[in-house]
């Protein structure tokens, strides 16, 4: 009786050994599939808040450059508006010559060589035969006036390439005949400056060529192109008299001075002079 009681407790207790062992095994296994699903959960929920950052990242980009191009497109289509500078104000008349336009409409300006009778005003016509017997206040006389070739374009703002001025050579001295006095070798090199005063500057001339021609030799005031300009410099230099030492550039401005001579028939003097210098005081 005591060895049944003893082998059925013995079985019991290795029945509830197996049974904690079980138990407990299956609660470590719950425990292991647990963490899994935990860790699985914890990855995926990772992963998603990093699509969603990528996501927010790529759409903040796109709006960027959205902006960027709505701004570019915007900045393309608005029309341009230029703003006109104002012309810079010319300098003040010069009294001098509002004195002489007040007599003469036509004045242009005033002409002047040192140490000789040629201080004239100087006018400029429609044509170049009034004013070849008709003085500054238009009285008719052999005479005639100091005046600028008709077919000079003159603005006394920017002055032409080429200013031809006519005068005749009067015996009494007076008008142009001074002119001839460059036909002199002392006199050529003791007044090399010409003054020509306008409605807004004083401008200065040095003479640099002095010769004789025919009086039907053409003198150009227009070139075709820089290059017959040059030409024309070259060529005026060489016939001078007398040389002088001064360079000469497709940018200068030169005045000739024309007036009659007694050469031989139908001789003329021309000066001709650089501009060197422009006051606008």
């Amino acid at each position: 009786m005591m060895k049944t009681k003893s082998a059925l407790l013995k079985k019991i207790a290795i029945a509830l050994c197996a049974f904690l062992l079980i138990s407990a095994g299956g609660y470590f296994y719950w425990q292991h599939q647990e963490g899994v699903r935990i860790a699985e959960a914890t990855a995926q929920a990772a992963a998603e808040a990093a699509a969603v950052a990528a996501a927010a990242e790529a759409a903040e980009a796109a709006r960027l450059a959205a902006e960027r191009l709505m701004a570019v497109t915007v900045k393309a289509r608005k029309p341009i508006v230029e703003y006109e500078r104002p012309a810079p104000l010319p300098p003040e008349p010069r009294q001098s010559i509002l004195d002489w336009i007040a007599l003469n409409p036509d004045t242009i300006g005033h002409l002047q060589i040192e140490d000789t009778k040629v201080d004239y005003p100087v006018v400029q016509g429609t044509d170049n035969d009034y004013y070849l017997n008709h003085t500054f206040d238009y009285i008719k006389a052999i005479r005639g006036s100091i005046f600028l070739d008709c077919n000079v374009d003159f603005d006394p703002l920017d002055l032409p390439r080429h200013l031809l001025f006519h005068g005749h050579h009067m015996r009494d001295g007076t008008m142009f005949q001074n002119v001839a006095l460059y036909k002199g070798e002392k006199f050529f090199y003791d007044n090399p400056i010409i003054r020509f005063e306008t409605l807004f500057q004083d401008t200065y001339w040095q003479v640099f060529s002095v010769y004789v021609c025919d009086s039907n030799e053409y003198v150009p005031m227009s070139f075709r192109s820089p290059e017959a300009y040059e030409a024309y410099l070259e060529k005026t230099a060489a016939r001078s008299m007398f040389p002088v030492d001064l360079s000469l550039t497709v940018e200068d401005r030169i005045m000739t001075l024309n007036t009659c001579s007694y050469e031989f028939s139908g001789a003329h003097t021309l000066v001709v002079a650089k501009l060197v210098e422009v006051l606008e005081d």
